[in-house]
């Protein structure tokens, strides 16, 4: 009995996955899934509350059976290991995978924004006195001293035209050089300072499948990207004083490597994983946020999620809050977007937890990644083009006060 009960769990769930490959491909295998101008299958009022879905979705995921995540190999540089991946704060340019190729005569787009709207923006951040939005489907990282101006104020760092840039998703700065994800390309962009402003000096290439994330992190001094449909992260170091990029580490986390997982979070030493869809039908892994040691990359925790949020975005721990964006459910459908919070990962794994996506940002797109500027919280978000970026402020607990459009 208990074996036909797992024989069973587990092919209702290939199944499942089957179909979320299918919608996957049909939505498209770009890294935001929608345009701004798509139409979805909104609009017939759903019968079940919210809380009806929430509640038979954490316990369909919970009670089910699968294969133990635990043995899974982590690679590092192809290789499997023990130990830590990053020894020490320096990095002297000895050890390390390849070196950046050199943009000869450097390459700056030069040019304004040409478009009086956002399409399908997904990252927002601040950088040197300048505010940046990857402005993902017009293929373009847009920059400028204030959130007021109108868009075709804006200044263009990159674009498709000055250097193939490519539906990429995030930029990030560690005060000396910039790293941008190029998804399309499989490339990490990097920018460094010039008298005529930040200028396209390096590139990577080969970098995965699709590099949808990269963020860079103090306490190590590295910038990690991640490939998002092969379970690799890429960290990048640069020596002290000197702004040329080193690929230092490819670590491969192979449970990882058929799901299409858009980021990952490094928060108190360690790094989540949100829960993502299969990238060809194949997984035997419940959806689940994975939790792993930032140095050793040895696997923590893992906590099932519900089939209703299993296409997750990003998680933010915001105060005594985790803060989740939920690009779909686990058939790829878009109807089911939203931003949810609870106190713990446990309370969102279990279907306890508080739905504010509609509550505090009107509902209806899909909201994307969430970035902290200047103690103000910004959201993107994408298929409304009314609001597409937002500021969110939180009290000292981390529950959401107020919220304001920007663009």
């Amino acid at each position: 009995m208990i074996y036909f009960l797992n024989t069973y769990n587990k092919s209702r769930h290939t199944f499942s996955h089957l179909l979320s490959a299918l919608l996957l491909v049909t939505i498209t295998l770009s890294g935001c899934k929608s345009s701004s101008d798509t139409v979805t299958s909104s609009g017939q009022a759903d019968t079940a509350s919210a809380a009806d879905i929430t509640k038979a979705g954490a316990e369909v995921s919970n009670n089910d059976t699968y294969e133990e995540a635990d043995n899974t190999t982590i690679l590092n540089n192809g290789e499997p290991f023990d130990g830590s991946v990053i020894l020490n704060d320096n990095f002297d340019g000895s050890d390390y995978i390849r070196m950046s190729e050199l943009v000869e005569g450097s390459s700056v787009s030069n040019s304004i924004n040409i478009y009086p709207t956002l399409s399908v923006p997904t990252d927002i951040t601040f950088i040197d006195g300048n505010y940046y939005i990857v402005d993902c489907y017009h293929s373009q990282i847009i920059y400028n001293d204030d959130l007021t101006s109108p868009l075709t104020d804006w200044s263009v760092l990159t674009d498709n035209a000055s250097s193939g840039y490519s539906l990429g998703h995030t930029i990030v700065s560690d005060g000396s050089v910039m790293l941008a994800d190029d998804t399309e390309n499989n490339r990490v962009l990097v920018f460094e300072k010039r008298s005529d402003g930040y200028t396209l000096t390096q590139i990577f290439n080969e970098i995965g499948n699709k590099p949808h994330y990269i963020v860079y992190n103090k306490d190590t001094d590295a910038f990690y990207c991640w490939s998002s449909y092969s379970g690799e992260m890429y960290i990048f170091r640069h020596k002290e004083n000197d702004t040329r990029m080193y690929l230092t580490n490819v670590i491969t986390i192979q449970r990882l490597s058929d799901t299409y997982v858009r980021s990952f979070t490094i928060n108190d030493g360690d790094l989540y994983f949100v829960s993502g869809l299969p990238a060809d039908g194949s997984s035997n892994y419940a959806s689940q946020i994975l939790k792993y040691d930032l140095y050793s990359f040895s696997r923590k925790e893992s906590y099932n999620v519900p089939d209703n949020i299993a296409g997750m975005v990003q998680l933010e721990h915001i105060g005594d809050m985790f803060y989740i964006t939920v690009s779909t459910d686990i058939y790829g459908n878009q109807d089911a977007a939203t931003m949810i919070c609870a106190p713990s990962i446990e309370d969102i794994s279990s279907g306890n937890y508080e739905t504010v996506y509609d509550k505090y940002f009107v509902g209806g797109g899909t909201p994307y990644y969430m970035g902290l500027i200047n103690d103000t919280w910004y959201l993107t978000e994408h298929r409304l083009t009314d609001h597409a970026i937002w500021s969110f402020d939180t009290d000292t607990s981390g529950h959401i006060t107020s919220s304001t459009a920007i663009y």
